[in-house]
């Protein structure tokens, strides 16, 4: 426990930092492509990919480049991104012809499908930083990944008996889901009223659709991680991090809560 504590206050003081540095130019950009990288890496391992060295290489450079080029100030970087994509799958194909009887269709389609998703999931927060009001947006997505989580566990710990998805994830309970989304819309309401003093225009009434919407997506990120654990049979995707695991055992929910806030930001922001 006290391990864990230890790397979550570090992480914690790594996300400050990131985020206050985001709107240095590449910055954000530079960061969360090492993120995304090191994510593809744990998934192809936890896919027992990793030892195809060439796939792997690919993959992670296609992964790094997505998300450090998603950016708009690129001049053509939506054609920079279309282009990767389709070497990216080139490659694929290609390693697969040439290693037919080592490599089975099932292992091609899950380390493309699991990179295209990271590169893409990754690329929303860099994307989401660019938008009018990016500032306060960035911090949207990880208070929407990591609050209704860390509710969810201290809520679970007091008051769990019902499991959640007791295969998928037996620590789970209904009573910490619940609580962990109680907590979100809390702390999403007092956010967001503390921006309105920067100046910025809020637009209470949306604060709950937020919280709600990303707390369920953001469940639906964390045991969408484990599904593939449980599969594999394996506990985490790394040890990078003490106590939590690795790159994707701490970023999971940030995956579907990334895309689900830049969507929302371009339908109906919270922050003007």
């Amino acid at each position: 426990m006290k391990t864990r504590v230890l790397s979550g206050v570090c992480i914690f003081i790594f996300l400050v930092l990131l985020i206050l540095t985001s709107g240095i130019p590449f910055v954000l950009n530079t960061i969360m492509a090492v993120v995304a990288a090191a994510g593809i890496y744990e998934i192809l391992k936890v896919g027992e990919l990793s030892s195809k060295k060439t796939l792997t290489a690919g993959a992670m450079i296609f992964g790094a480049a997505f998300v450090f080029y998603s950016d708009p100030s690129f001049p053509f970087y939506r054609g920079i991104l279309n282009v990767a994509t389709f070497l990216l799958i080139l490659l694929a194909f290609t390693y697969y012809m040439k290693n037919y009887n080592s490599t089975t269709l099932p292992d091609l389609a899950f380390g493309l499908m699991m990179t295209l998703l990271a590169a893409y999931f990754f690329s929303a927060v860099v994307l989401t930083r660019r938008t009018e009001q990016g500032f306060w947006n960035l911090v949207m997505i990880f208070l929407l990944s990591w609050i209704p989580d860390t509710g969810a566990y201290f809520c679970g710990f007091l008051f769990g008996k019902h499991k959640l998805a007791p295969i998928i994830s037996p620590k789970k309970t209904i009573e910490g889901a619940v609580g962990g989304l109680a907590v979100c819309v809390g702390i999403s309401y007092l956010y967001a009223y503390l921006v309105g003093f920067t100046g910025a225009n809020v637009n209470y009434g949306i604060v709950a659709v937020y919280a709600i919407l990303g707390t369920l997506i953001s469940i639906v990120g964390d045991l969408s991680a484990s599904l593939i654990k449980r599969h594999y049979n394996v506990k985490d995707y790394g040890n990078l991090i003490p106590g939590h695991g690795g790159i994707m055992d701490r970023f999971d929910s940030i995956w579907f809560v990334a895309p689900f806030v830049y969507l929302m930001v371009m339908i109906c922001p919270i922050f003007g």
